[in-house]
């Protein structure tokens, strides 16, 4: 093994502090963020169920820098008891907590608390029971679970309502498709939302039950934007970033056990189809953006874990030097002038 990728996996894949070094640094950049540029004005442009009526509750700007923090801090963990419980991996590393935690706080958006985050949490929630479900002859009962979940996410996003038509391939590359699962997947959709109705059938509100499925008609594919050459460098290393990340995840993954390799096709699968979404929604939500950013944030886990090669280490250190560089230049503005 090279100097250069022992010394890598020592300081950021094995190192023993390096989830504390991370969570300090993560917290860090955050407040630092906050107390230079504060939170930037974000209009909730969605109509949610049970966000709206509770976004009030994180209105002051440093409960929602609080809050969010702890979200993400969740969001990492999550990630990384998912890889943990099920062994995915199948070597020890502290990417899948620390990558997230450094990803989600590059920008100013990410410090606002919204129900994207809690949505995002119960989506990566019901990737426990769709993992418990592999190679099962019959998980009607898993299916029904990760379906409650991602019911729950809607509510608090709608949009992640598109998620559940998408979740059965997941299903599917678990275990083959079962009849018994497909019903109790529905089910579970159908419970959530017979009761959600009849809580607006009571009130006489069914106009307010329908009103945010009418999200779905908002189409805003975007014009092309005046962006300045930094701009434009930014975008197009965000395209990179999540492809690079796919093609060399792919690679590595397609030679690891069957379970790595249905939950990473399923996850690549997710992230093509919601940047897809994303284009498709940008006005109206960066729900779709902030998921893939943070499945992605796997991917770059599990590869930078499993990868010995230097090359692939000097990209990781290009990668991470273009993401300060980004982080820089929403912490000093003035940067931008410079470049």
């Amino acid at each position: 093994m090279h100097s250069v990728v022992r010394s890598f996996r020592a300081a950021f894949v094995e190192g023993r502090f390096a989830p504390l070094l991370a969570a300090f640094g993560m917290i860090g950049m955050r407040f630092a963020l906050f107390y230079t540029q504060g939170l930037p004005r974000i209009t909730s442009l969605g109509d949610n169920y049970v966000w709206e009526p509770i976004a009030y509750l994180f209105a002051h700007p440093q409960v929602s820098l609080i809050t969010s923090t702890l979200a993400v801090f969740l969001i990492a963990w999550l990630l990384s008891l998912l890889n943990s419980r099920f062994n995915l991996l199948r070597s020890r590393s502290n990417l899948p907590f620390t990558a997230p935690l450094f990803l989600l706080s590059l920008h100013p958006y990410f410090l606002v608390m919204s129900g994207d985050y809690i949505s995002i949490i119960f989506v990566l929630l019901a990737f426990f029971p769709l993992l418990e479900s592999y190679q099962k002859p019959d998980s009607y009962l898993c299916s029904f679970r990760a379906s409650i979940l991602i019911a729950m996410a809607s509510l608090f996003q709608i949009y992640a309502f598109v998620l559940f038509p998408l979740w059965w391939i997941g299903e599917r590359s678990m275990r083959g498709p079962q009849f018994r699962s497909f019903v109790s997947s529905w089910f579970g959709v159908f419970l959530v939302y017979v009761t959600l109705f009849s809580v607006y059938w009571l009130l006489d509100d069914i106009p307010r039950f329908v009103r945010p499925f009418l999200q779905f008609v908002s189409f805003s594919i975007p014009e092309i934007p005046r962006f300045s050459i930094l701009e434009w460098g930014g975008v197009l290393f965000v395209g990179l970033f999540f492809i690079s990340n796919m093609i060399f995840s792919i690679r590595i993954y397609s030679r690891d056990k069957a379970l790595t390799l249905s939950l990473m096709q399923f996850v690549v699968f997710l992230i093509v189809f919601l940047l897809l979404l994303q284009m498709v929604y940008w006005q109206e939500t960066f729900f779709f953006l902030l998921l893939s950013l943070t499945l992605t944030s796997y991917l770059n886990a599990y590869f930078y874990s499993r990868t010995i090669l230097k090359n692939h280490i000097y990209v990781a250190y290009a990668i991470l030097s273009l993401m300060l560089l980004l982080y820089l230049s929403h912490l000093l503005p003035s940067i931008e002038t410079l470049l």
